[in-house]
């Protein structure tokens, strides 16, 4: 809406009669309100206003006109949600809670003596707003009233009507549970920095070096939010080459600005507004906009005319802005957020896609499924909240696709592997180095026996082993493999090498690369051992995160 209609949506609401009753003369003329975030697809927030004596209640969908269902509007505080909700409020008045969509007589319009709600911060907010509207004064004052059960129970039945107007099956109805009031007080604000790939304070070097590593996580965005067959070897474990990537984004944000970027974002081009997101998410030669990054990121995702891959990634993107850095404190309807952009990330490039057999052919990211295998599984295994399953369906079913997929895959490899063990893993204890084909690694070239010989990932974990090799480096000796059955099973690109991380959480990820030096490959599994949850850089249980 733009400010010409908020302008003349004050006009309207401070020509409005005001009085201490209501027009029936019989109940006071005091409305409780607040806002609730509703899951159904496509997910919104909801004004829910209710007149406690006359038990009469109306909801209204914010932001107040938008085709979007809200998608767009998610605050994370008071203030951030009291501009929809003064306006949402207005407007219910101005047009008597809309009554000229339904039958009957029409009721003159009128304003509320008073406002109340059950969230002190929103109370405040929405009093600031108000006044700084133009509102006239004896019509901002909203006062907290704790009306959380009574409000609640007149919200159920509302919201159950609602459901059942959608006509779905019981089962599906059963698992719905009636949304709460959002409460905005006490919810630590939103770590900027933990949905980075490279967080500021992980930047050193020069200035061209700490820009360097931004760039590098932008392409990082890129690999992990890009749609990939799932029960494919040459899906999720082959992204495009990280290198060229890397020198095209980088060719790309020094020859545009920002500016021009948001211009042709803002005329409606997604691959800009991704661009502009990506820019802002890292404060690529701008400041950093958490908050604007996101609403790039919409732009694209809810643009019809984009294609459906450019539209999936922008969803895949905007799934860790909801959770990373709330582990500890994240509420529920940012959780059914994250699942709603997890789900139409893989069901806009999943839902026409067919094999040559006629079966569906399931597309997903590595940050959808890690959501999935992470949060999803965790919180419906259980069924701690079995709603999830409701709004997740495309995405738990790519993920079942995928985890069979790499069982299968795992079990081949492990019946290859098994017979030679020694082939496929770097021999000095602790490396974790392993490779797809034997010809990774480079041979002992001693006097041992073909089949009791070490293999190295490189000349300096070979010199390092050679202490422990030295005495079996002949002919008839036994095998100086320490461990030799520690391998991790797991599919990678051809000709590539990987290392196994093993997270603080019990669960492990594999990291590989084509291009990298194994010393270096090392460095990076050790950089990103604490991070996964921060993140989301690996897909979780032994999937692959492919660095280049």
């Amino acid at each position: 809406m733009t400010t010409d209609w908020h302008a003349e949506c004050v006009k309207k609401y401070n020509a409005l009669p005001r009085k201490r009753l209501a027009p029936s003369g019989l109940v006071p003329n005091v409305w409780h309100f607040d806002l609730r975030y509703i899951p159904l697809s496509p997910p919104s927030h909801m004004l829910f206003v209710f007149q406690k004596e006359s038990q009469f209640v109306h909801q209204q969908r914010l932001p107040v006109g938008t085709n979007a269902f809200g998608i767009s509007y998610f605050p994370e505080t008071a203030k951030e949600a009291a501009l929809e909700v003064c306006l949402g409020l207005m407007h219910s008045f101005n047009t008597t809670f809309n009554q000229e969509m339904t039958p009957g007589p029409m009721m003159d319009p009128y304003a509320p003596w008073k406002f109340t709600t059950d969230d002190r911060a929103l109370a405040q907010a929405v009093q600031k707003q108000f006044k700084s509207l133009g509102v006239k004064e004896d019509r901002c004052k909203v006062e907290f009233v704790d009306m959380t059960q009574e409000a609640h129970e007149r919200f159920d039945g509302l919201y159950k009507t609602l459901v059942a107007v959608l006509g779905l099956p019981d089962i599906v109805r059963a698992a719905l549970v009636t949304p709460s009031a959002i409460g905005f007080s006490g919810l630590p604000p939103a770590d900027p920095e933990a949905w980075l790939m490279n967080p500021p304070g992980s930047l050193h070097g020069t200035p061209e070096e700490v820009e360097f590593q931004k760039i590098t996580g932008y392409s990082q965005e890129f690999m992990n939010n890009e749609p990939l067959p799932v029960n494919s070897g040459n899906g999720l474990n082959r992204s495009s080459n990280f290198m060229d990537i890397l020198e095209r984004i980088k060719t790309v944000t020094t020859s545009t600005s920002l500016e021009q970027v948001r211009r042709r974002a803002d005329a409606g081009d997604s691959q800009h507004a991704i661009d502009a997101a990506l820019r802002l998410k890292y404060g690529l030669k701008c400041t950093a906009d958490r908050v604007l990054s996101r609403s790039y990121l919409i732009k694209a995702a809810l643009n019809e005319k984009a294609n459906a891959q450019t539209r999936s990634m922008a969803h895949s993107m905007l799934i860790f802005w909801y959770t990373a850095g709330r582990e500890d404190t994240v509420r529920a309807r940012f959780v059914f957020a994250a699942a709603y952009h997890a789900n139409e990330a893989v069901r806009l490039v999943s839902e026409k896609a067919t094999g040559s057999n006629g079966a569906p052919v399931y597309c997903a990211s590595a940050n959808a499924l890690l959501f999935a295998m992470n949060t999803i599984e965790s919180l419906t295994k259980d069924m701690t909240v079995p709603e999830l399953l409701v709004h997740s369906k495309w995405v738990i079913q790519a993920s079942d696709e995928r985890k069979a997929y790499l069982h299968l895959e795992r079990l081949a490899a492990e019946k290859k592997m098994m017979k030679k063990p020694n082939r496929y893993r770097c021999a000095t204890f602790g490396c974790g180095i392993q490779a797809d084909t034997g010809k990774m690694l480079s041979r002992c070239s001693g006097k041992c026996d073909a089949d009791k010989k070490p293999y190295y990932c490189s000349k300096r974990c070979q010199k390092e082993d050679w202490k422990n090799h030295k005495p079996f480096c002949r002919q008839g000796a036994p095998c100086s493999v320490i461990d030799p059955a520690t391998a991790t099973f797991g599919g990678t690109p051809q000709g590539s090498i990987r290392v196994p991380i093993h997270h603080a959480d019990g669960t492990t990820s594999l990291l590989s690369t084509s291009t990298m030096d194994p010393e270096m490959l090392k460095e990076m599994g050790a950089a990103m051992k604490d991070t996964k949850a921060r993140v989301g850089l690996s897909t979780l249980k032994m999937d692959l995160h492919e660095v280049d």
